[in-house]
């Protein structure tokens, strides 16, 4: 199976417009899907709103709105789906629901689990459903939270057979900047022992440290061939409250004018 290509990548857009403007901002930073890097926007959704219920956070689109927004893209991006339950036994069912029009008319084959060690087995069903899925492991904090990086590799190649990306990602989207030391780690045993898995990095990142960021982690590692994807620093909050916060251009812009610099 091919290497999955590293992206740059950003995620919580929620209506037409802003996935236009997103996409411009892409290709004016030469981001295209014939590039090094290739541009990922990424759509939250979740088990409450795959079931049509309200949720206070910005960030989520509504699911009926789905279709549209993944038709708006036009092919110019990795769409993905960043999907988080707390029904897990049934995860199969849920993503099966979401991806089965979507997955197959061609506009989204990408899924990032936003999920805790999800269970291996609903995992590998997913993935015999949808041969070509690139499948997202998410190591958030949770994940990581009291353990080496030998045991969150351990853990992470169960599902070697079933994924194409590891996200390393202590944030979570909630815009607080990762431990590059301990990241690094991870990523170091990650490359070292699932070599065929692409790696990236989230957590804070934002046009004010991006290039930073992605120049100490070539330094430190000899490859560029990384990910990375920003979503709560991309944002002006509304209110303190998680969520309460609003996608803003001009931060998507640096962003990624930031990032060419370094990730071509």
């Amino acid at each position: 199976m091919e290497k999955a290509k590293p992206y740059v990548g950003i995620t919580g857009p929620v209506t037409n417009k802003e996935v236009e403007n997103i996409i411009k901002e892409f290709s004016d930073a030469s981001y295209t899907m014939n590039s090094e890097h290739i541009p990922m926007l990424g759509f939250l959704i979740s088990y409450k709103t795959l079931n049509g219920k309200y949720t206070q956070n910005r960030r989520y689109p509504n699911f009926d709105d789905l279709h549209s927004l993944l038709i708006q893209t036009d092919n110019r991006v990795l769409t993905m789906v960043h999907y988080n339950s707390r029904e897990t036994d049934s995860l199969a069912d849920q993503v099966f629901q979401i991806f089965d029009e979507i997955y197959y008319a061609g506009l989204c084959k990408a899924l990032q689990l936003n999920i805790v060690w999800p269970d291996v087995n609903q995992v590998k069903i997913i993935k015999d459903r949808f041969k070509e899925m690139k499948i997202v492991f998410q190591a958030n904090h949770k994940a990581m939270n009291n353990k080496t990086p030998n045991e969150i590799v351990d853990g992470i190649e169960e599902y070697k057979d079933h994924i194409s990306y590891v996200l390393i990602d202590p944030s979570g989207g909630r815009g607080k900047e990762f431990d590059l030391d301990h990241s690094l780690s991870v990523y170091n045993e990650l490359k070292s022992r699932l070599p065929d898995l692409t790696i990236g990095f989230a957590g804070g990142v934002n046009g004010d440290n991006v290039e930073e960021k992605a120049k100490k982690i070539i330094e430190s590692t000899g490859d560029s061939d990384f990910c990375i994807d920003a979503e709560g620093g991309l944002r002006d909050k509304v209110t303190d409250a998680y969520g309460d916060d609003l996608l803003n251009i001009e931060k998507v812009r640096k962003y990624l004018h930031e990032a060419s610099c370094v990730l071509k």
